[in-house]
Formats: structure tokens, C-alpha cells, sequence
């Protein structure tokens, strides 16, 4: 992975520039998470008007590697939206939803430690536009628990209140100044 060219590991392609310590976090198990993920999403995200592309430049792929291998790893994050293509990573020769990129390798990397250590795993959905795409949302959630292997609900999703800034949950697990969006069986609806 290390010579800038593409490479492609479990049907994902890296047409990103090299950057330091990007295979920590493309690893063969990730890549085919965020493949599965696109595989049986995509076509509804399609529908939903994926194709917005996301500039490519070298400080935008370090940046996309940098955000996920921040030390210590966060149990927050505000992916981008679905409908935005991530034209660096590519299944089959199709972009990735920059969405499904952000949350999958946040998710395939951090969730189960989080849980491990009494903390879920938390999602910023601001800018959700209608059900259609919330819906899409939940049913992400539920498939990466499905695909990970943890419990039903672990994955929240949280809406801050205008103006507050992005916080981190706090030690048992309870999102900080945020509303749980999403309920589903076993997740009970938090509001801090």
C-alpha cells in the first residue's frame, strides 16, 4: 500500500496517495466491512442521490487516515453525508458513500473497544435530510452491529443542540450535552 499507486484488498481499491500509517487503519478486515456496507447499501444511496464528489487532494486522504487514527481513539463522530461520494475509495469501480467510509472504519475500529470498556459508540447525524435517509441510517446501524457482533442498540446516534460543540461521551457511557436520535430494541432513548 505503501507505493501511491492503487492497491485493492478485499474488493476495495485506495486510489489515495500514500500517507504515513494509512495500513493501521486499512487493514483487509476494515476494507471488507466498508465493502459489505457499500455492497448491500448503495443502491438505495443511489436513489437518494449519491454522487456529490469529494475534492481529492493529498491533505484530504492524510486527513481522512489522521481523523480515524487520533490517540486516544474517539467514541465520537460526525460522518459525512451519505450522498457524498468518496472517490478515493472505490468498490468494483464505484465510489464509496463518504458517509459509509466515515462511519465504517470508525465503527470496524472502535466500537468494540469501546464497549469493552462500559462506552457505546456514538454518531452525529446534523444533517440528516428526511426520513427516507434516517431510515437508511438506522438500518446501517443495525447491519454493522449485525457484522461486528455486538449487542442490539449499541450504536447511538446523537443530535447536539444548536451552537454546542462536538463532545466526547463521558465515562459510563452517557452521550454529554446530546440527544439520542434513534431508539431500537435493547437501546433505550437518552437525553442529557
Amino acid at each position: 500500500m505503501n507505493t501511491g499507486q492503487n492497491i485493492t484488498i478485499n474488493g476495495i481499491t485506495l486510489a489515495g496517495p500514500s500517507v504515513p500509517r494509512q495500513n493501521e487503519l486499512f487493514t483487509g478486515a476494515a476494507l471488507e466491512f466498508l465493502a459489505v456496507l457499500h455492497r448491500e447499501f448503495s443502491p438505495r444511496l443511489v436513489e437518494l442521490g449519491l454522487g456529490s464528489e469529494t475534492p481529492r487532494s493529498a491533505s484530504g486522504w492524510q486527513a481522512l487516515v489522521h481523523r480515524h487514527l487520533t490517540d486516544p481513539p474517539s467514541s465520537f463522530i460526525s460522518p459525512r453525508r451519505l450522498t457524498r461520494s468518496e472517490d478515493r475509495i472505490l468498490c468494483n469501480g464505484s465510489p464509496l458513500s463518504a458517509g459509509i467510509v466515515d462511519f465504517g472504519l470508525h465503527i470496524h475500529r472502535n466500537a468494540r473497544r469501546l464497549m469493552s470498556e462500559g462506552r457505546a459508540p456514538f454518531v452525529s447525524l446534523p444533517g440528516t435530510e428526511g426520513e427516507e435517509e434516517l431510515q437508511i441510517w438506522q438500518e446501517l446501524f443495525i447491519r454493522a452491529e449485525q457484522l461486528m457482533d455486538l449487542p442490539d442498540g449499541a450504536i447511538r446516534a446523537i443530535h447536539l443542540r444548536p451552537g454546542e460543540p462536538d463532545m466526547d461521551d463521558d465515562e459510563d457511557g452517557q452521550a454529554c450535552s446530546a440527544a439520542v436520535l434513534m431508539t431500537r430494541s435493547g437501546a433505550q432513548a437518552q437525553a442529557a
